[in-house]
């Protein structure tokens, strides 16, 4: 995604909300016991969609996957900046992964993700208007750039906006450039196809889960703009709180592992 989109997105997204509704409601919404914990709130809209299972190795695979990424570019490096016609030693490189697209799905119009995290999340008519608005925002701009990018209606793409999203939030960092991000789009894509069970899952599991990481990721961006904005360092960190819980539920990972080292996502 090219590098301003978070910013620009949370800014809109925001903006939105305070259109839309008084945005003390957000900070008083997730300060509630209703939107923490794996079996209330965010845990009912995660397990709603029959992926938990599924989803279990995906980081452990994604990472397998990602060191050979690694590998492949340092000895394709190495080969490309070499000036002699030497002979030199051969090295084993690993094997391009076969795209399969596991994480593709075909989308129903009848699914209303929007409406399933707001009736899980908001404990008031206003609030659950608020949440689907943020959905609603958040779902528009992000099938603009998935377009654009070639990743729609695959899952290794909300992944991607997800776990650039929540690490962001949760470190407080500058958000990863375009190609760190592209690069980790392509490990997520290969590690759901080395996944033989994910291609069995139903397109609606697939979709829900995949606007589930949408709305999400909405939420992340409000708040988290609202506390910047503010300068309100409860909000910040009842967000950063909200990001690792998210990371911890989405990726069955500790969030400290996930980090941008030297401009590139760093799985650990």
């Amino acid at each position: 995604m090219k590098r301003n989109l978070y910013k620009n997105l949370a800014i809109l997204i925001f903006a939105s909300a305070i259109v839309f509704l008084s945005s003390n409601i957000v900070n008083a919404q997730w300060n509630t016991p209703n939107a923490w914990g794996y079996n209330t709130g965010y845990g009912a809209v995660y397990g709603s969609f029959g992926l938990a299972a599924t989803m279990q190795n995906m980081y452990n695979v994604a990472k397998a996957q990602a060191q050979k990424t690694n590998e492949r570019n340092a000895v394709s490096g190495s080969t490309s900046s070499s000036r002699t016609k030497t002979s030199v030693p051969k090295i084993a490189v690993p094997p391009a992964p076969v795209v399969r697209n596991h994480g593709v799905f075909r989308p129903e119009a009848t699914i209303d993700t929007g409406k399933a995290i707001a009736d899980a999340l908001g404990d008031t008519p206003e609030q659950k208007a608020l949440i689907k608005q943020i959905y609603t925002v958040t779902k528009a701009e992000y099938e603009k750039e998935a377009a654009a990018k070639g990743w729609k209606n695959n899952i290794a793409g909300g992944l991607t906006f997800f776990t650039v999203t929540a690490m962001t939030i949760y470190h407080d960092s500058e958000e990863p450039g375009a190609n760190a991000v592209d690069t980790y789009f392509k490990v997520v894509n290969s590690a759901l196809d080395e996944m033989p069970e994910f291609a069995n899952v139903s397109n609606k599991d697939k979709q829900g889960f995949n606007n589930m990481l949408i709305g999400f990721s909405g939420i992340l961006l409000a708040g988290y703009t609202e506390g910047k904005q503010t300068g309100d360092a409860n909000t910040l960190a009842d967000y950063k709180k909200l990001a690792g819980m998210l990371i911890e539920m989405v990726l069955k990972t500790d969030p400290e592992k996930i980090r941008l080292e030297n401009g590139r996502i760093v799985l650990n």
